[in-house]
């Protein structure tokens, strides 16, 4: 397992889901983790340090606000006295076809999702050029990739966020600060269990029905994600064995995309 000892990380997006996942496996490996989120993320830091991590922390962020950004990392940097990982994994979904998505819809997605990971990159990298290294993390979607009807302006937003990362990547290399996207499939969380409810009752099956057809039509490892898959593979991006690796948008899929 690799060590993130004396590491101090920020995940946006940290009050539950993958966030929440990511920050638990951080600090497992020993970050410091400042769980962030427009919403309280005092349960998560709590999570943490109930688990050994007593400088884990909580603070609210709003990622579509540079100024809130800017704050963030800043007190994080005065409290810590550096930052050496920004997951910028806050995110908002938006199901609906172009057509029909308001303005304010299509805005609120695009401020959130591609603003939500330029402002956090951009007040991370501002630091970490000063510090000569760093890692910067960003929740993207296989979605960035290949577009399904009625997910059109979320997958905008996500084919935005990989290719802000592969400049990034770019500008940041002769900083030793490496730049990476991961692109996650179906992950079972508890979004994911709402949505396909929702589905498997206006088909007239059960939910454990919709769960096991969507499996056999679309995973060909036969399972869908956890949050320690999505952990598992932020925390190794975060650390010096990922070292060779930026630019790289990584999917976490179980195969899902290939059946698209």
């Amino acid at each position: 397992m690799s060590t993130l000892e004396n590491k101090i990380a920020i995940v946006t997006g940290a009050s539950r889901g993958l966030g929440e996942g990511i920050a638990v496996e951080l600090a497992a490996r020993g970050a410091t983790v400042v769980c962030a989120d427009l919403h309280s993320a005092e349960d998560t830091a709590t999570t943490l340090q109930s688990a050994g991590s007593p400088k884990s922390s909580s603070a609210k962020v709003d990622v579509s606000s540079a100024a809130s950004v800017d704050e963030l990392v800043g007190s994080t940097v005065e409290t810590h006295g550096r930052l050496d990982i920004m997951v910028n994994n806050a995110g908002i979904y938006t199901y609906g076809a172009i057509a029909d998505v308001t303005d304010d819809d299509f805005r609120r997605t695009m401020d959130v999702n591609i603003g939500g990971v330029f402002n956090g990159s951009r007040a991370a990298a501002r630091v970490m050029k000063e510090q000569k290294s760093g890692r910067i993390i960003n929740t993207a979607s296989q979605l960035g990739k290949l577009a399904r009807p009625n997910e059109g302006v979320y997958s905008a937003s996500k084919a935005a966020v990989i290719l802000m990362t592969q400049a990034l990547g770019l500008e940041l290399a002769p900083y030793n600060i490496t730049v990476n996207a991961i692109c996650p499939g179906c992950m079972h969380t508890e979004m994911m269990e709402k949505s396909f409810a929702e589905i498997a009752q206006s088909e007239g099956i059960t939910l454990e029905q919709k769960l096991q057809d969507y499996l056999d039509a679309k995973i060909p490892t036969g399972r869908f994600g956890t949050l320690e898959d999505v952990g598992r593979m932020v925390a190794w991006l975060a650390s010096d064995e990922a070292s060779f690796t930026t630019g790289s948008a990584l999917n976490l899929t179980g195969g899902e995309q290939v059946f698209f």
